[in-house]
């Protein structure tokens, strides 16, 4: 096992060190006997598929989980921390995948939670304000109000809050657990900036990620998980993206550019069509159509409109909010957008996969067999009964398609990776068998192996007739996937480009609005 760093072939001091980890959750393990290091100054990736056991590695570390064994080693001195507050104390902080942050505080109450600055007695809210105006303002933030709700924020600006709270407590070991998963392309660049400057302070930094091409952007060592074990720590100039993808899975997968869209796609039998749609201050004059069998994938970037464009479709904005207007046609007949709610909008035959699937897609404390069912109910019930025997083929069909890891259909979500959640998330609409699904990043935060898995399903929700609508920033997910591509800049669609005939840097000049199509 190589473990020299990359950046010289000296060995500064170990600022982490984990030693013979395990831990197993009833009876499945989780990790095996796990080793690791991490240098002081050295920004070290931990890479594996969902379910590798990355997450749970570190959260052992934070005191979120206790271990069943192993030994915890900081700056030489051994810890075991009992809460995450414990391991904050000591200057260890992560920035968790899933947020943590409560959505009626404000941005300031969130970062400083519980260590709020106080004068005579009282919360000093300008100190307050100040200072989370200038944790945020590291990570070149500018546009986040300290005074805002959470609740007001997008999912990229939470991501931004959540970083900035971990930063709060001045890390010497700081975790980044999918810290770029809901970050637009110029925030990513800042926040490769931040890890820079951090490292060059001595900070030491495990940094998690599923855009593989981060690793080699700013990291020095990589070790694989696979299965709950350690496969490898390899510098980062001394392994390929192919040697990488096939550690990590156990099997090859190709890291090039796949097309799977038609290259003669043309408009067939609608399905859905916009003309002239609106929500004032988020969106307008919005033109599409998406036929049957056909992937149409919208393209931009965080913020651009997308996220916004999808809820409207299903009903989803706060209406008393953002009034919608133009025409709404699904399946041949008009619908008036402003009366829609999801509850209908699934009776249509929509389905709409969020972006944050941990706040609108799942309810966590319930079962995969409970969320699966949930929007399907009208297919297995006669007379208002759940027909058991139905219900039970049927989430076992939909667990077999999603490749469920592991296929329990009694497994609560909250205990699934982030990837198997999503794929529960995509599942629990085919088993609705909606015409038109629509997809708002599916595959943020979900490895290389489920992403082929969430692909794969994608197209057979086409050859089965249906229609899909990819909202997505990842570029070469809507090329390798889309019939059609319409790029959204600012809240208006732009322009229209063939699949077939566009490379990812015409796309990204598309998309920031530098090139005419």
């Amino acid at each position: 096992m190589d473990t020299s760093i990359g950046k010289n072939d000296s060995l500064p001091a170990i600022a982490l060190e984990m030693i013979g980890i395990n831990k197993s959750f009833a009876s499945s393990k989780v990790l095996n006997d796990i080793s690791f290091q991490v240098h002081k100054g050295e920004v070290h990736a931990l890479a594996g598929e969902n379910g590798a056991g990355k997450s749970v590695l570190m959260k052992t570390l934070m005191g979120v989980y206790q271990p069943d064994s192993g030994t915890y080693l900081i700056d030489g001195r051994v810890v075991r921390f009992s809460s995450p507050a414990a391991a904050q104390r000591q200057h260890v902080s992560m920035v968790y995948q899933e947020f943590g942050l409560v959505p009626f505080l404000t941005v300031t109450e969130n970062i400083l939670m519980g260590r709020m600055p106080r004068k005579n007695g009282f919360i000093d809210w300008k100190s307050a304000n100040k200072k989370a105006e200038q944790l945020l303002n590291a990570l070149g933030v500018s546009s986040i109000s300290p005074k805002a709700t959470v609740s007001s924020l997008r999912v990229a600006e939470q991501q931004d809050v959540e970083i900035a709270r971990a930063l709060s407590y001045d890390p010497s070991v700081f975790i980044m657990d999918e810290a770029s998963a809901a970050l637009s392309l110029e925030e990513v660049e800042h926040l490769h900036e931040l890890v820079k400057r951090l490292s060059n302070q001595g900070v030491s930094i495990v940094y998690i990620t599923h855009h593989l091409e981060e690793i080699w952007q700013i990291c020095d060592r990589v070790t694989i998980l696979r299965d709950g074990s350690v496969v490898s720590t390899n510098r980062v100039k001394d392994i390929s993206v192919a040697t990488l993808i096939n550690r990590m899975t156990g099997k090859k997968i190709s890291g090039e550019l796949e097309r799977r869209g038609r290259t003669d796609a043309k408009e067939g039998q609608s399905i859905f069509q916009l003309k002239n749609f609106e929500a004032k201050g988020l969106f307008s004059d919005i033109n599409l159509t998406v036929s049957k069998k056909e992937v149409v994938g919208v393209a931009g970037l965080t913020g651009a409109g997308k996220t916004e464009l999808g809820k409207a479709i299903f009903g989803a904005l706060p209406k008393q909010v953002h009034l919608v207007s133009g025409e709404y046609i699904f399946n041949g007949r008009k619908v008036k957008a402003q009366f829609l709610s999801p509850a209908k909008a699934r009776k249509m035959g929509i389905g709409f996969v969020s972006e944050d699937r941990k706040a609108e897609g799942l309810i966590n404390a319930q079962s995969v067999h409970f969320n699966i069912t949930l929007p399907a109910l009208s297919r297995i019930s006669r007379w208002s009964v759940i027909i058991r025997k139905v219900a039970e083929g049927m989430v076992s069909l939909i667990i077999k398609q999603m490749a469920l890891r592991p296929p329990d259909p009694n497994k609560q979500v909250e205990f699934l990776s982030g990837g198997n959640q999503q794929k529960v998330v995509v599942g629990k609409w085919l088993a609705s068998e909606v015409k038109l699904l629509i997809l708002d990043e599916p595959t943020r935060g979900v490895d290389i192996g489920a992403r082929e898995e969430l692909y794969k399903v994608l197209q057979k929700q086409k050859e089965q007739g249906g229609g899909v609508l990819l909202l997505s920033s990842d570029l070469r997910e809507v090329i390798s996937n889309s019939d059609r591509i319409l790029v959204m800049r600012q809240g208006k669609i732009t322009t229209e480009v063939p699949p077939y005939r566009v490379s990812e840097e015409k796309l990204l000049k598309l998309v920031l609005g530098e090139e005419a199509a």
